[in-house]
């Protein structure tokens, strides 16, 4: 299913367009609805439940027997693992830290799967996106980050990180991308020989 609507992705492939026509690098737009199911944790979060529930039973009620303790443990497995399945479950229960992690991880393999680390001048640059954990990230390639720090893109993230939570993908998405696209083409100009190694329309993952 798609995340934007054709609108938005036109507007967005034609912001990377004047960056590229402007720039050597080879700028690409990724955007996730959700960068894990997070399966492992909500297993783990179920079963802890699950193995605890004895104890309170047979402080609550002694002399249950163990096959009706059983049968309580199997249904409160099945709904609690339902229950933190749920998006909006996930995102109370599961600490911030844990859902960044998960969506950085995502976002370099990313990087390394649509071959932004193997242009031809290692000038690639990926803006991910993955809005279940509102997280977004820059990644470069080495030719550029040889030249500018990691720290000069984390203004650009913090403004499209607010305009994530917002809802506003289509306007983050290009205010990002002409921001970038300012440092790049001093940094980086056009070249000659310059060729288009790699799509200029959004990735939907």
């Amino acid at each position: 299913m798609s995340i934007l609507k054709n609108r938005s992705k036109e507007k967005i492939h034609q912001a990377i367009s004047e960056v590229e026509t402007k720039s050597s690098c080879e700028l690409v737009a990724v955007l996730t609805q959700k960068s894990s199911d997070y399966t492992t944790i909500t297993l783990l979060l179920a079963s802890l439940i699950a193995i605890l529930l004895p104890a309170f039973l047979l402080i609550w009620k002694p002399y249950m027997g163990a096959l009706h303790i059983y049968e309580i443990q199997v249904v409160t497995f099945a709904i609690t693992y339902l229950l933190f399945s749920i998006d909006k479950i996930q995102q109370i229960l599961i600490p911030k830290k844990i859902l960044h992690k998960q969506a950085s991880v995502k976002a370099y393999e990313s990087f390394m799967t649509l071959g932004l680390n193997q242009t031809s001048n290692h000038q690639g640059v990926m803006i991910f996106v993955s809005i279940f954990e509102h997280f977004v990230e820059i990644i470069v390639d080495n030719g550029v980050s040889d030249k500018l720090p990691n720290s000069i893109w984390q203004n650009i993230v913090d403004e499209f990180i607010t305009d994530v939570k917002n809802g506003n993908f289509e306007k983050g998405y290009i205010k990002a991308i002409q921001t970038i696209g300012e440092i790049l083409k001093v940094e980086f100009p056009i070249r000659d020989n310059d060729k288009n190694e790699l799509c200029n329309h959004l990735v939907e993952i």
